[in-house]
């Protein structure tokens, strides 16, 4: 019996150690910043074991021919903007962070219009609204202010092209009738397929670049969507929800717009159109660019002007696109169909009450100038420059401000791909900066960002690094793994899931937004942050 109590003994403790070992102690994926146990160094100017390939210290105008903007829009909590990326005159890239944005262009104004139902409709638009633009009770074309001269991104000028490509060629697989005869139709067969790049295009734009965090919840089928001509009698849909033959869609339209008539919506169409055919004519003539003109739209390479614009009504929220062809005919793009009845009081089953208020947001809004809210700097060489293995590095000087963080990253291959680990797609964080920790992040990611995605990474805190001093961040990508470097000291080594073996492109951004207590939170009366970069360079291994 004794031998057996003994036996059961030492079975407990057994039991026990694992447990103490496994089960009790407390995961720790971070430890304190000790430069002096780092031993293994690097020397990327060792010419005997090392090329300079890429080399930028910043010391001109920013080069755009290598350092695009990246996209502009929201990002987590704050919002990106090419103007706040910059050279200094002294060497130095600046991505700064600052408090900047306002609701509206400018001045806002009211009109109202009887909508369905006797109902009224109450529509607030700014002075970036295209049927503002004209004499009457819409205002004066030469009281417009300039919003947009240097703060839209060279990439949303590049979508907003592309937009109009696809639109032009939607346009002419329909084949709509050229005598000006009515035509209304359910989309169908080769039509659908010319029109869903376009759909596509159109909606990512709103959820992917616009600075407005209401569009970026939208999320409509291409089957609720319409195009509707209106200085050319033709009307497009696919019907899920509205019968094209019965609906008066040009009511519809004119009523979202706050006008009394379909015909007092004509004649404005057609003023406008007249407008910007003479503007387009003096542009082609030489002449300089007219900011008014130009403010509440995108201008295209293809001669076509395209104004996004959001209507909210209630808690709905309407995507809509007032677009002019070169050949000087004017559309009206929707999202939702059955959302614009609603916004105007339709019928029983869309009512919604007997005063409707549709407030707009236009495309300095959208896209330029953005809601008031913390915006920073970023850049990215996507498109421009690519590399692959090599070693990577950043010198810059690291602001201490709690509530934003800093990164220099590549995103290399597919990085949504999730087949084959990170073989054919990676991101790589050369370091991240998280100030209210005093912390580094060194990290990988792959297999996409949803279910699937896995990562490792190294965090270091209590770096003393944001000491005003100038400190290097490097990373050696080669067929053996990643390997991380502080002020050229070997810090982290990894594999992820696989070795790359694409080329990518290299980020330099800002961010504001929770990450618990490593970022911290932003004083709201905080002064522009500056981020002040030395260089960035790019060495290949010589080959022995």
């Amino acid at each position: 019996m004794k031998r057996i109590l003994i036996c059961l003994l030492i079975l407990t403790l057994l039991c026990a150690i694992p447990l103490a070992a496994f089960g009790c102690k407390k995961k720790v994926d971070y430890e304190k910043y000790n430069p002096s146990k780092f031993t293994e160094s690097i020397d990327p100017t060792d010419s005997t074991k090392y090329a300079l390939v890429f080399c930028d210290e910043f010391e001109d105008d920013l080069n755009r021919d290598v350092w695009g903007d990246t996209r502009q829009g929201t990002r987590r909590d704050g919002y990106w903007t090419k103007n706040l990326a910059y050279t200094d005159g002294n060497g130095n890239l600046i991505i700064r962070t600052e408090k900047k944005g306002s609701r509206y262009c400018s001045a806002t104004h009211e009109r109202q219009t009887a909508g369905y139902n006797g109902s009224q409709i109450t529509l607030v638009y700014d002075d970036c609204f295209p049927f503002g633009m004209i004499a009457g009770d819409f205002g004066e074309i030469e009281n417009l202010t300039t919003h947009t001269e240097d703060l839209v991104g060279n990439e949303i000028l590049s979508e907003f092209d592309t937009l109009a490509t696809l639109y032009a060629s939607f346009i002419n697989a329909c084949s709509i009738p050229s005598d000006g005869s009515a035509w209304n139709r359910t989309l169908e067969g080769e039509s659908v397929t010319a029109y869903t790049p376009f759909f596509e295009k159109a909606m990512r734009l709103y959820n992917y670049y616009s600075f407005v965090k209401e569009t970026k919840v939208v999320s409509t089928t291409l089957g609720e969507s319409a195009l509707i001509g209106v200085t050319h009698p033709y009307a497009m849909a696919f019907g899920r929800e509205t019968d094209p033959q019965s609906t008066d869609y040009g009511k519809v339209i004119s009523e979202l717009f706050g006008f009394s008539t379909e015909e007092e919506f004509e004649t404005q169409a057609k003023a406008l159109v007249n407008g910007y055919a003479d503007y387009s004519a003096k542009l082609a003539e030489g002449k300089e660019v007219n900011a008014a003109w130009e403010n509440g739209c995108f201008h295209t390479s293809n001669g076509s002007f395209l104004f996004p614009i959001a209507f909210q009504s209630e808690s709905t929220v309407l995507l809509t696109y007032v677009i002019i062809s070169a050949d000087g005919e004017l559309s009206v793009w929707i999202n939702d169909i059955a959302a614009a009845l609603k916004a105007t009081n339709y019928d029983a089953s869309h009512y919604t009450s007997e005063k409707v208020r549709n407030e707009i947001y236009c495309k300095n809004v959208l896209f330029v100038t953005g809601p008031e809210g913390v915006y920073s700097g970023a850049v990215r060489t996507r498109d421009l420059y690519t590399h692959g293995f090599g070693y990577y590095e950043i010198r810059c000087k690291l602001p201490d401000t709690e509530g934003i963080w800093h990164a220099f990253w590549l995103m290399c291959g597919d990085v949504y791909s999730e087949e084959n680990g990170s073989t054919d797609g990676i991101e790589i964080d050369v370091f991240e900066y998280l100030p209210a920790r005093d912390a580094v992040n060194l990290a990988l990611h792959w297999d996409g960002y949803d279910e699937a995605h896995q990562n490792a990474h190294k965090r270091y805190e209590k770096t003393h690094l944001a000491d005003n001093e100038y400190h290097t961040f490097g990373m050696n990508w080669d067929e053996n793994g990643y390997t991380f470097y502080i002020d050229r000291k070997k810090v982290w080594t990894s594999t992820g899931g696989g070795i790359c073996h694409e080329e990518g492109y290299m980020k330099i951004s800002t961010e504001y937004g929770e990450w618990g207590d490593w970022v911290g939170e932003l004083d709201p009366a905080f002064t522009p942050v500056d981020w002040v970069i030395d260089y960035v360079k790019i060495y290949d291994r010589v080959s022995k």
